[in-house]
């Protein structure tokens, strides 16, 4: 998708989010309504209203907000590439039930200055961290907690001029998945424990193997390749 349209979609998100907060069951009962932004044959504000409102019917009342979030943070912190956010339904993972939200979060990140730890610290710090914070408090239809799957790509580049002039060669593609539990993010959402405890107590997992990685700080680099 052109930036230019993503631009315009995240503008639908937006005022429709809002929409679909003061009517909450408008057109949630309908199976022709797509259950993810990507699914949708136009992005109207009616259409996006709906599928917000199935979203939130279907998934719970927080989950709206993580879903929209998740979408405008991986928008605003680089992506080069087409955005999308959907809710998977419910991922089992250790014996616990997890709401799952993926992804495509549109970024490429530069083999040169972000090895694996600091992609998934930068994801974190700019994507996962703003959306939390956002939460009042975590009423979702699972019983034990969230996962969000983030797919990107990276590949070395050392200008974003050279990045955008190759943009036809993402690089390969890789996923991290961030693990939580409900207890952990309300005590995140109350202020009893701040962003970097969450962060060590969460579950990690890249291109299928679970991850012990530092907690990030603020000497983290927050963008995905030199600028």
């Amino acid at each position: 998708m052109p930036r230019c349209a993503r631009i315009a979609v995240l503008a639908l998100v937006v005022g429709a989010f809002a929409q679909a907060a003061r009517a909450p069951t408008a057109g949630a009962g309908d199976p022709s309504v797509p259950d993810s932004l990507d699914e949708m044959p136009s992005a109207n504000p009616d259409s996006v209203s709906r599928v917000l409102a199935k979203i939130r019917k279907k998934h719970g009342e927080d989950a709206l907000v993580i879903d929209t979030q998740l979408l405008l943070n991986a928008m605003r912190n680089g992506s080069v590439l087409a955005t999308g956010v959907r809710v998977d339904g419910l991922d089992h993972y250790r014996g616990k039930r997890y709401l799952a939200f993926n992804v495509e979060t549109g970024l490429i990140f530069d083999d040169n200055t972000r090895n694996e730890t600091a992609r998934v610290q930068m994801l974190w710090q700019t994507i996962m961290v703003p959306t939390l914070e956002r939460l009042k408090s975590l009423t979702v239809h699972a019983d034990d907690g969230i996962m969000v799957r983030m797919q990107y790509h990276h590949r070395p580049y050392a200008t974003h001029y050279e990045l955008r002039s190759t943009i036809h060669e993402p690089g390969p593609s890789e996923e991290t998945l961030f693990y939580l539990l409900r207890s952990d993010v309300l005590q995140l959402v109350d202020k009893r424990i701040p962003a970097a405890e969450l962060f060590a107590r969460a579950t990690i997992v890249v291109d299928g193997g679970e991850r012990e990685i530092p907690v990030p700080t603020a000497a983290e680099p927050l963008t995905p390749g030199p600028e």
